[in-house]
């Protein structure tokens, strides 16, 4: 997310016009994609980003073996099949077994998001309070593959669910915002970042970084509700909530800087140039979806 790091002036020229050039190709690229495709025609699109994803984030969590990345893939590909053909299943059994009530097992697709959010917020207490702790002592291999395996299942999940049933505007919403608060961050970092966020997992992230995100998030949150027509009290919930899913989001991208500290490496891959890997760049995405994805849905259901 943030980067301040010092290094000579060519070499920081060429890597921000690497990083310039893929986003000015990307970003058209994937907000036509998220306007124009169905709901099913979003959730394998997304689907298939987050497979590549797992297949980048196999390594990082020790999986050396072509065949063994290759069975996490398909750990993740079934998790998606299984959620996917849910609903089916269970309207299939509920005639079965003449059980109606049944299907309202169905809303564990929902109300998974509510574990997902408690997992974000215990890690990121976690990465504040015992950050040279996590990376002095990497968690066993299984674990580490399970963490990597439900945060890409849960995030290909919520998502899918926001798009679903709060219209691609919610996802385009989610994906402006997570742009403006890291760019945001990555330039003011570069520029003024004197305070380490959590030095221990990723050196180069500051608080005078995380500060410019938050006050950017901020006014873009506060801008969208007025052009809504929110009144205040709904401006000042949905800016809250989305500074909440912008401050989480740091979680995902601290997890997957942890993770490259255990393995060894700096990118996840090598795939967007200047960015490094497809996982480097959807790390906010993973966990800022469950936060906004859980805020839309607990207004539709306590408010």
């Amino acid at each position: 997310m943030i980067d301040t790091t010092t290094s000579k002036p060519s070499l920081w020229n060429n890597t921000l016009m690497l990083r310039v050039l893929t986003a000015v190709v990307l970003i058209p690229v994937v907000l036509g994609a998220v306007y124009m495709l169905s709901v099913k025609g979003f959730l394998i699109a997304w689907g298939v980003v987050i497979l590549a994803a797992a297949w980048e984030w196999s390594r990082l969590a020790g999986i050396a073996n072509p065949i063994g990345r290759g069975m996490f893939v398909t750990m993740v590909f079934a998790a998606q099949l299984l959620a996917w053909y849910l609903p089916k299943l269970l309207g299939w059994l509920a005639g079965l077994l003449d059980w109606p009530e049944l299907m309202r097992t169905v809303l564990v697709l929902d109300h998974i998001v509510w574990p997902t959010v408690l997992f974000w917020l215990l890690l990121g207490f976690a990465f504040r309070t015992w950050p040279e702790r996590l990376v002095k002592k990497p968690w066993p291999k299984a674990l580490q593959v399970l963490v990597a395996w439900f945060v890409l299942v849960t995030a290909w999940l919520l998502a899918g669910r926001l798009r679903a049933n709060f219209g691609n505007a919610s996802i385009m919403y989610l994906l402006f915002l997570i742009w403006i608060a890291d760019t945001t961050a990555y330039f003011i970092g570069k520029k003024w970042g004197r305070t380490p966020l959590v030095t221990a997992i990723s050196p180069g992230k500051t608080m005078e970084g995380v500060y410019g995100a938050v006050f950017a998030s901020a006014a873009f949150a506060a801008a969208v509700g007025y052009f809504m027509e929110f009144d205040t009290k709904l401006i000042l919930d949905f800016t809250m909530l989305s500074l909440i899913a912008v401050l989480v989001s740091i979680c995902g991208d601290l997890l997957v800087s942890l993770y490259k500290r255990w393995s060894g490496v700096k990118d996840s891959g090598r795939l967007l140039p200047g960015h490094g890997g497809l996982l480097d760049r959807i790390d906010s995405l993973l966990a800022a979806s469950a936060i906004l994805y859980a805020g839309f849905l607990g207004r539709e259901l306590f408010w």
